[in-house]
């Protein structure tokens, strides 16, 4: 029946390949040392893998062991009344820190040099006029922090003193703006309760200026009244000048009483010699009297007539000390009314010049118009002063509408929240997709190097194109399960990897292990010895192409070409997604294209007919034991 004969012929296959699978490994009883090579080759991907993975496993614990220099020169800046030295709290700060190891240095050149040297992986300066210029904010990036890095000794290291120096700016910026919205915060609530002043003082304002203005009302009516009176009192003044006595009217007065005094003292002077002349006739006539009253005859007439006379020589003399005394009294008088007519004409000549002066210094009738209507303009101006109060107080705001919140808060008050779709543990565990995939490629390589893949023993020379190929196979397959094996335990339990999906992690690893062994045993049998060199820059391709350091979409466009048709970027891809749930857990699709190609490879190399066949006796291991 053809089942049967299909079925007969894939066991006679099925032993032929065993046979000659059996030859292989009947090499290491002939060959003791090759299970020793092949312990070896079993071996080296999984170290391979540890050495690599646990370099990089978690850097990210141990940068207080990078040496980093810190250097501060800020000579600090004193602003209202206030010392601020920005670089010397951050040196403090970053001396407290464990993000790398920090250190004090206090010369910047010393610094340099020893990045230079490698004794620092980098270093920061703060120059001395770090706060002068970052404290202000005049204009964007004005402080400068100054991180000295050298990318030829260790680009990893400049790498992170180039993240460090933006978290840095970051750091500092979130700090100098906590500061200034501290300041906005104080100098608002200082803002409010000087509105609330502002708007009593406006009130208060408000209110001097209405009365201001009441009182500018009356002042433009008296200012109105005052100009009218002064002009009646410069027309009166001049009116008074006018009809004053001219100066030589006072001066002929004052003379006539000067000249009335001294007649009224003469005229006492010749009364007083009248006194004297009627009291000498008097004492004549009592003489006479006394002399004739002893005439005969005529002696009594004579004396009686003596006495009549001496009679009116006393009233005489008693009339002439009446009018001398009179006299004396006019004589006072005049000379008062010479002291006041003196008096009097001086002040009327003063009052003369006064009014002179005062007509003078009067505004003229003109000025005082204008001061009439200054006081009315002063008067709307007012007005003007009072509107100009409300439309003000009516713009002013109820309240300053403060700020709410800390200046923390303000200063920083958006915050990034990262959501992490398929979260990786640590560094090394990001790395072990790539470095479990170049570690089996490795291990399959080494595996094909312990046999000659051209070579068939004579006594296997009857066995077809598949059983030859898949004999050929079955050899360094279990050296590569064995590899794949090793790796996993030291991943697991090495290295800690967490591995949520066991099931698909072991079917992604053998799977990869084998497919990665098939295509370089098709390109040996294909190639010949040439495919030895196609493996190694099939290796470096992948390593480059593979997406697994950088993401592919960063590299150049020859590698985004051929990146979705090499083995590398399935396994990555697969292993990705059983061991972090990446790319939404889907590690099937990925698994069956390494699969599938790993198949085709391996018939791909039963297709090729070119075999040495060699004695049975000569037939050994390709490497020198």
């Amino acid at each position: 029946m053809p089942g049967m004969g299909i079925r007969s012929r894939i066991r006679t296959q099925a032993q032929a390949g065993w046979a000659i699978a059996r030859t292989d490994l009947q090499l290491f009883r002939r060959y003791p040392r090759l299970g020793l090579a092949a312990l070896a080759i079993v071996l080296v991907p999984a170290i391979y893998a540890l050495i690599y993975l646990s370099s990089v496993w978690d850097p990210n614990t141990r940068t207080s062991d990078l040496p980093v220099g810190v250097v501060n020169l800020d000579a600090g800046l004193v602003e209202r009344g206030r010392v601020s030295n920005v670089g010397a709290e951050l040196t403090q700060e970053l001396l407290a820190s464990d993000a790398f190891g920090f250190r004090r240095l206090e010369d910047a050149d010393a610094a340099r040099q020893a990045v230079r040297d490698g004794r620092l992986g980098f270093a920061v300066i703060f120059p001395a006029d770090f706060s002068a210029n970052a404290l202000p904010g005049t204009r964007p990036g004005s402080g400068k922090v100054v991180v000295v890095l050298s990318e030829g000794n260790n680009y990893a290291s400049a790498g992170m003193a180039r993240r460090f120096a933006e978290e840095l700016g970051h750091r500092i910026n979130e700090a100098l703006n906590e500061k200034r919205w501290e300041q906005v915060l104080v100098s608002a609530d200082g803002s409010g309760r000087s509105l609330d002043m502002l708007r009593v003082g406006l009130a208060q304002l408000q209110t001097g200026a209405r009365t201001y203005g009441e009182g500018l009302v009356r002042y433009s009516a008296t200012a109105a009244q005052l100009a009218a009176g002064l002009r009646q009192v410069g027309a009166g003044a001049r009116s008074m000048e006018a009809k004053l006595p001219a100066e030589a009217d006072l001066r002929a007065l004052r003379n006539g009483t000067q000249r009335l005094a001294s007649r009224q003292r003469e005229m006492g002077t010749g009364l007083e010699q009248l006194r004297q002349g009627a009291t000498r006739l008097t004492a004549g006539a009592q003489e006479l009297q006394e002399e004739t009253a002893g005439l005969p005859f005529v002696g009594e007439k004579i004396a009686a007539s003596a006495g009549t006379l001496a009679d009116g020589g006393r009233q005489l003399g008693e009339g002439l000390g009446t009018a001398l005394a009179a006299n004396a009294q006019m004589s006072r008088g005049a000379g008062r009314i010479e002291e006041s007519t003196a008096r009097l004409t001086d002040g009327l000549a003063q009052l003369s010049e006064q009014l002179r002066l005062l007509s003078e210094q009067l505004p003229e009738d003109s000025r005082l118009d204008e001061f009439a209507r200054g006081g009315a303009e002063l008067s709307r101006a007012a007005q003007k002063l009072r509107t100009g109060i409300e439309l003000v107080s009516s713009a002013l705001p109820e309240t300053t509408g403060q700020l709410s919140g800390s200046a923390r808060g303000l200063a920083g008050s958006v915050q990034p929240e990262v959501e992490v779709l398929a979260p990786v543990p640590n560094n090394g565990s990001a790395f072990a997709p790539n470095m479990i995939a170049m570690a089996l490629w490795l291990g399959a390589v080494m595996s094909v190097y312990v046999f000659h893949m051209h070579w068939l023993s004579a006594e296997h020379a009857h066995a077809g194109p598949m059983a030859r190929s898949l004999g050929r196979y079955a050899a360094p397959a279990l050296l590569v399960l064995l590899q794949t094996v090793l790796i996993v335990l030291v991943l697991c339990f090495g290295l800690g990897v967490a591995v949520p999906a066991p099931g698909s992690f072991a079917l992604i690893m053998l799977a990869a292990g084998q497919a990665f062994l098939a295509i370089v045993l098709a390109l040996l049998r294909l190639f010949g010895e040439l495919g030895k060199l196609l493996v190694v820059l099939l290796l470096t391709l992948q390593l480059a192409a593979g997406g697994g350091v950088m993401p592919i979409e960063l590299t150049a466009d020859f590698f985004r070409a051929v990146h979705d048709w090499l083995p590398f970027s399935w396994v990555v891809k697969a292993l990705r997604a059983s061991l972090f749930g990446a790319y939404d857990g889907g590690w099937l699709r990925p698994w069956l294209e390494v699969a599938l190609i790993g198949l085709g490879a391996l018939l791909l190399s039963g297709l090729v007919r070119r075999w040495k066949i060699v004695p049975a006796q000569d037939y050994r291991p390709a490497i020198d034991l």
